[in-house]
This record gives structure tokens, C-alpha cells and sequence, in this order.
């Protein structure tokens, strides 16, 4: 089973063991969503394809919010 949820619509990753109502993945609509089994094809969606991690269950991989330059950033294990 897949640990991730991508939207393809809005462009957001989510996580699926973390998701929460804020989340609202019963409103993504069949068509939109991609399954994605493992952390290295998040980051391939995220460099690559311009997804960003959702904010609520994703937030170390949310383009919006993450700083590049932190030590502990996510970005430094790509």
C-alpha cells in the first residue's frame, strides 16, 4: 500500500499515515490522485514536477515554508 497521496490537480503531497481532516483527501476526486509508494519518488515530485508537501501532514516537505539553508532541512539528503 502507499504511504503518499499527490494530488494532481493542486499539486499537493500528502502523507497518509499523518493525514488529518485538514487534509480533506475524501475531496480529492479519483482522477487527481496518484499513489505514491516511497519517500524518493516525494522528492522526485517535489524537485522534478513541482509538487510541494501539504502543510498539515507534510510540512518538512512544504516548498512554502521550508528554508533550504536549515542543517537539519530534508533538502540536504537528496
Amino acid at each position: 500500500m502507499a504511504r503518499y497521496l499527490a494530488n494532481k490537480q493542486t499539486r499537493e503531497i500528502h502523507d497518509l499515515i499523518n493525514a488529518t481532516d485538514a487534509c480533506q483527501i475524501n475531496e480529492i476526486k479519483g482522477e487527481h490522485r496518484l499513489m505514491v509508494d516511497d519517500e524518493d519518488e516525494v522528492f522526485h515530485l517535489i524537485m522534478e514536477e513541482g509538487f510541494n508537501g501539504c502543510s498539515y501532514c507534510l510540512s518538512e516537505y512544504n516548498t512554502d515554508t521550508i528554508d533550504p539553508d536549515w542543517d537539519d532541512s530534508p533538502w540536504l539528503h537528496l
